[in-house]
């Protein structure tokens, strides 16, 4: 720094926004209906759930992969003439690509896929052909770290041109890994473990808690595993029917973040990394899954930055950088009490008791309206019940419903045009039999919404007073350069005696914060000052 310039910086972390996307594709796939199950007279209903299985980034691209589940009802033809509805599931493996210039491999990616549109034909009684829209939206960003400069001091008639600027701050990320150990017990209903034949999990969040310096993350993976078991029978042979059981891994695991404090904003991601397993005996299985954590904690940071810098008496230099960052507009967290009364459906027994209920959210639609943000979502309801039957046997049998809900949260300042990071969480359930063929379900959900506008500032990061050229330089030298990493119009002025400005002209630059490592510009060269 020049003597006679008295610059106040101010160190910021932020989430620099490379670029977003979203791209649109079209999945067919055929259903064949299995081998003995009943053919098909006419289609009910197709639904698709998505699941994201991985991402990848490349040189201006990320490229996700995923699997459609897929569930037909059809009503089935049977040689009595009935025509009970069956339910047929498939899954389909889908993968998008979304171009995004700038993109490099170790950025950071938030992605969104779902299933806009799902359309089905019956091709014959054997055969549904089934089409999936598929949406994905992913945007890039990458975190820099850069000293902004928030004030000036210098000459009289020195003019410092501000912004107000209100931007996520990252305090700190931080990934663990935590291994989640449960032995679990086959129901007393299902017969022994004559052997394993495949163990699947799926990790999923229940809780984030921000406290001093940590974040407690709380988390359950859901596991089923099927496996063939020995039954025999009247002839002395013995058969291996393929059973199925589910299991609940919970697991609570601390992440240290320095500098994390309550109140401030958390992104969680959990995935699991590996899963295994050990037979203990007929009747217990040792699961073990590695579940990778990623944590990210950053505080909403309000300050002013220095835009431009300009004098009338002394010749300044100032160098700029390009920021694009989400300017939040507000956020805040609204609840809702939900009270559903359902009903067994019609191919299922009737209850005795229900063991439990789990929960999943999946928010559909939010829409921004002057001062409000509007959510729309589903939670589904999977429930584990004994079954009455006339042998008295009580086996277990498992229902599945959907739970529509619809928020209003209040976000001052929220328009049309910004967009909004949703996060939706069933925070408690409670259940109640009301008779053999329906019961009550009471649910708390809480949804957070956080409204941000995109923002392009070129801001001041260093200024100098330079000594101009001789005057006049009538003839400056010219010299070709090429840009190498860390250069900038400002940096190449200086080195050789230049202004911004004449590199701009000589050259026909339209953005000046936008020259590429590998240009070659042409540089007029000017003698060095005297003394």
């Amino acid at each position: 720094m020049a003597v006679g310039l008295e610059l106040k910086q101010e160190l910021l972390k932020v989430e620099q926004v490379v670029g977003e996307t979203t791209v649109r594709k079209v999945f067919r796939e055929m259903i064949k209906i299995p081998t003995g199950a009943p053919t098909a007279e006419k289609v009910v209903s197709v639904d698709a759930t998505l699941k994201t299985s991985a991402y990848e980034i490349i040189k201006d691209k990320v490229i996700i992969e995923g699997k459609v589940d897929v569930r037909a009802l059809y009503v089935g033809i049977t040689a009595a003439g009935s025509q009970p509805v069956q339910l047929l599931e498939q899954e389909v493996s889908y993968e998008l690509v979304a171009e995004i210039p700038g993109t490099q491999p170790g950025m950071n990616v938030q992605i969104d896929v779902r299933a806009e549109h799902v359309a089905n034909e019956l091709v014959d009684p054997h055969t549904i052909r089934v089409e999936v829209l598929v949406r994905a939206f992913a945007k890039v960003t990458k975190t820099e770290q850069l000293e902004v400069v928030t004030d000036v001091k210098g000459p009289e008639d020195l003019k410092v041109t501000k912004e107000l600027l209100k931007v996520e701050d990252v305090v700190g990320e931080q990934a663990s890994q935590v291994v989640v150990t449960e032995r679990v017990a086959v129901p007393e209903e299902k017969p022994d473990i004559q052997s394993v034949i495949s163990v699947e999990g799926r990790t999923r969040l229940t809780d984030v808690q921000i406290l001093d310096d940590q974040v407690v993350v709380e988390g359950a993976v859901d596991v089923n595993v099927m496996y063939a078991a020995a039954v025999g029978d009247t002839s002395g042979v013995t058969r291996l029917p393929v059973h199925f059981m589910e299991a609940k891994l919970r697991f609570t695991h601390v992440v240290e973040v320095p500098g994390a404090r309550s109140g401030m904003h958390v992104q969680v991601t959990v995935e699991q990394e590996t899963i295994d397993y050990d037979l203990i005996d007929a009747r217990t299985i040792s699961i073990d899954a590695v579940v990778k954590i990623t944590v990210k904690v950053t505080a909403t940071k309000q300050m002013e930055v220095v835009t431009d810098v300009t004098s009338k008496t002394v010749v300044v230099d100032v160098e700029k950088r390009l920021l694009k960052v989400q300017d939040v507009v507000g956020e805040d967290t609204a609840q809702v009490m939900l009270k559903e009364s359902l009903q067994v459906p019609r191919e299922k027994p009737n209850i005795d008791r229900i063991i439990r209920i789990d929960e999943s959210v999946k928010v559909e639609e939010t829409r921004i309206i002057a001062g409000k943000a509007i959510v729309e979502g589903t939670i589904r309801l999977q429930t584990l019940y004994v079954a009455q039957t006339a042998e008295g046997d009580q086996p277990v049998h498992h229902m599945d419903h959907q739970v529509k809900f619809t928020q209003y949260v209040e976000i001052p300042g929220a328009e049309p045009e910004m967009t909004a990071e949703v996060r939706a969480l069933v925070e408690h359930v409670e259940f109640e039999v009301i008779d053999d063929r329906s019961f009550q379900v009471r649910l708390l959900v809480s949804v957070t919404v956080k409204v941000t506008e995109p923002v392009q500032l070129n801001i001041v990061i260093d200024v100098v007073i330079v000594t101009p050229p001789e005057v006049p330089c009538p003839t400056p030298t010219m010299t070709f350069v090429t840009v190498q990493p860390g250069d900038t119009l400002w940096s190449l002025a200086r080195k050789y005696n230049t202004t911004v400005e004449a590199i701009v002209q000589a050259n026909k630059i339209a953005d000046p914060n936008m020259i590429q490592v590998g240009q070659v510009l042409q540089i007029p060269v000017c003698p060095p000052p005297k003394g």
